[in-house]
């Protein structure tokens, strides 16, 4: 498969939800997909549907925890391909529950795969784009990074961290041509929530949403939480919430639109592109700039916390 006349994209994080949308939409879009994922057992699905409508996917491995892994993957695609054009930074998962209940090991794990997997990543493929003088790198960040969620602590420090790097890294892109795109999805209906981690048997739901009682009916009320109250109102809250989000697709479509938004201007115009994705995203997103800190607290307690 030749690139000589066709733009690259590397998606992360590609087995499953917004990765494997995105991957999907870029290659129906006439993009030769690179689809990285940890573990190739789960291309099963996304190998299909490319050769069911015959797209220029092809899976990769890569771990984006891991320094060789991401090496190794991105040389083998600019081997192949010749460059990059379109990375978007997906991978990622979710570390949900009070702070104090967990251990600095999971914190710091949370924290390789979101923020560090990302900088890893872009490390990486900077040398392509720089030679290339142009290239758009996206970052899925989170409504969670625009506003700290109740339960999220360690989540939303990690998508604010990415939020800030992408900020800063635009001025030290924009020289060489290279476009940042920031998303920033709300709750969006994937298997996010198959891959929640929760602190074990600390809370009375779990993470289907199911309640629980893994205190021994001897005990029937008990936590092993201080946090117990605040951290089951808001997993109630998300997990019925979750139940009625948009698809995926949402998500991917507006990843299109917003490389055609970018493509289009000129290398003078604003290097960076914040496009928030989903009802609740773009309502806590314009509440945020409006609203006094305090407003905003009580707003997201009665609205979340119930």
């Amino acid at each position: 498969m030749s690139s000589e006349h066709k733009k690259v994209a590397v998606v992360t994080g590609s087995s499953t939800g917004i990765g494997l949308e995105t991957s999907l939409e870029l290659a129906r879009n006439g993009f030769l997909t690179c689809a990285t994922m940890r573990d190739l057992k789960k291309a099963v699905e996304i190998e299909n549907i490319a050769r069911e409508e015959n797209l220029p996917i092809k899976v990769f491995e890569m771990n984006v925890d891991d320094d060789g892994s991401v090496n190794t993957a991105i040389t083998k695609i600019v081997d192949e391909y010749g460059r990059i054009d379109i990375l978007v930074n997906n991978a990622g998962y979710g570390l949900f529950g009070a702070l104090e209940d967990f251990t600095m090991d999971e914190i710091k794990k949370q924290f390789e795969t979101n923020v560090f997997g990302v900088m890893r990543v872009i490390q990486n493929v900077l040398p392509t784009m720089r030679q290339q003088i142009g290239g758009i790198i996206i970052n899925v960040s989170s409504m969670s990074g625009l506003a700290g969620i109740p339960s999220q602590s360690v989540y939303s420090a990690t998508k604010f961290a990415v939020e800030g790097m992408s900020e800063a890294l635009s001025y030290e892109l924009e020289p060489f041509g290279i476009k940042m795109i920031l998303i920033e999805p709300g709750i969006i209906n994937t298997e996010f929530v198959q891959d929640l981690v929760l602190p074990s048997n600390k809370y009375g739901v779990d993470k289907e949403g199911i309640w629980i009682n893994p205190f021994g009916d001897d005990n029937k009320g008990a936590s092993l939480s201080f946090y117990n109250d605040t951290i089951q109102k808001f997993l109630t809250f998300y997990f019925n919430a979750m139940s009625k989000a948009p698809h995926p697709q949402v998500v991917a479509n507006e990843i299109i639109t917003s490389i055609g938004v970018v493509s289009e201007e000129s290398n003078t115009s604003n290097p960076l592109l914040r496009i928030t994705v989903g009802n609740d995203s773009k309502k806590y997103s314009k509440l945020k700039k409006e609203l006094t800190d305090y407003e905003f607290h009580s707003l997201l307690k009665s609205d979340l916390l119930k």
